[in-house]
């Protein structure tokens, strides 16, 4: 469904916050020290929810875009460097370079050989 929720889920005269991220399909439950954390108010509930569902997928979801990387190609470009990538988990870097095409400007990756 790709949304993200937070709730409140009243246990007695307690609420429990839950939350889920955009790639979960379930609600997970906020912990604090790995026992069920209790709120004494919804609000204070769904606030916590919130935020430790931010907390979560700020360290997964990044910006992809000019901005991130305006900084390192300046440097390279300063250094006469070739823009270069490196994917996830791998030590080789990809070169990417821009070809001209029609009027137009297209990445290419060049993937270096093993």
């Amino acid at each position: 469904m790709n949304e993200s929720a937070a709730k409140a889920v009243p246990t007695g005269n307690e609420y429990e916050a839950h939350y889920r991220p955009v790639w979960a399909a379930s609600f997970r439950i906020v912990r604090n020290r790995g026992q069920i954390a209790k709120f004494s108010t919804e609000l204070a509930a769904e606030v916590a929810a919130w935020r430790v569902l931010y907390s979560v997928e700020q360290r997964v979801m990044r910006r992809d875009g000019a901005l991130v990387f305006a900084a390192k190609s300046a440097a390279d470009a300063h250094f006469n460097l070739a823009p270069t990538v490196k994917a996830k988990g791998s030590n080789k870097r990809t070169i990417v370079e821009k070809v001209g095409r029609k009027g137009k400007e297209i990445s290419v990756e060049r993937r270096e050989m093993a």
